[in-house]
């Protein structure tokens, strides 16, 4: 009787794995052809990859002279106005200002207005002897932003080697001869020689490859003005609206970097 139900018992453990083995699926082979598998695709990106940020190399040195007296506010601007230029030394005089470096004979200058009832504005060029080479009265076209203002095509140029002073002031009241009130903001700027390995890049270089050339390099007045011919040709390109914001914060000009950059028509030399 106990051989019998022995028997029994190995019988039944021989065919319960038969039974649950039944109930399950087999394991699919390997598929070794790529192209079988359902593999889903990224998702398209709208923006493209943002590359390293656009920063300003500022000159080690750079010469300075003194800084034109006069308000940076007036009747017709609550704020200040103010160059659109990169931070003085740490252990500059207050009344001094660097000189700023170009490679342009006609460069263009750039004023942050953030506010103004002004109609029109003068832009004055002396020499570093205080000879007045140009003086012209500019329309406003705009009531806040940064205005640029380029040297007219007529105008004989900055000469190598030496030194300009320039001036920007609101005309608040244009009718009369009162020019106490007027905001003032005003810089110096040398033109210097282009070294000849820059000159062959520059010549063979993309309108972009230019700007970073002039950034690398510290030409400031050309570093801005190839960005602002670059955001007028590709307004809706955000790469070089992102540029243009990356070089102003490089120097510290965060609070200027989403003002609207407004050009004011250069006119002629001649003309006033």
């Amino acid at each position: 009787m106990l051989k019998k139900n022995l028997l029994l018992i190995t019988l039944g453990l021989t065919l319960i794995p038969d039974l649950f083995l039944g109930g399950i699926p087999s394991i699919a082979a390997p598929i070794n052809n790529v192209a079988q598998l359902s593999i889903p695709r990224s998702t398209p990106r709208l923006f493209p990859r943002r590359r390293s940020l656009l920063r300003f190399k500022v000159p080690g040195i750079r010469g300075s002279r003194n800084l034109e007296a006069g308000a940076a506010r007036g009747k017709c601007s609550p704020q200040d106005i103010s160059g659109v230029l990169p931070p003085k030394p740490p252990k500059s005089a207050a009344n001094q200002v660097p000189v700023e470096l170009t490679v342009s004979d006609r460069p263009a200058f750039f004023v942050n207005v953030p506010q103004t009832s002004a109609q029109q504005a003068e832009f004055l060029l002396r020499d570093e002897a205080g000879e007045e080479l140009l003086d012209k009265t500019l329309p406003l076209t705009a009531s806040t932003g940064i205005m640029s203002y380029s040297l007219p095509g007529d105008f004989a140029g900055l000469e190598v080697g030496k030194k300009y002073q320039w001036r920007f002031s609101l005309l608040c009241d244009a009718t009369s001869g009162d020019r106490s009130g007027d905001p003032i903001a005003s810089g110096w700027i040398e033109r210097v020689e282009l070294p000849t390995s820059l000159a062959d890049k520059l010549q063979q270089a993309t309108p972009k490859q230019r700007l970073l050339i002039y950034a690398e390099n510290g030409y400031w007045h050309d570093t801005l003005k190839a960005l602002a011919d670059l955001r007028a040709a590709y307004p809706n390109d955000l790469t070089v609206v992102r540029d243009w914001d990356d070089i102003l914060r490089s120097v510290g000009l965060d609070t200027m970097s989403k003002q609207p950059l407004i050009p004011l028509n250069p006119t002629t030399a001649s003309s006033q």
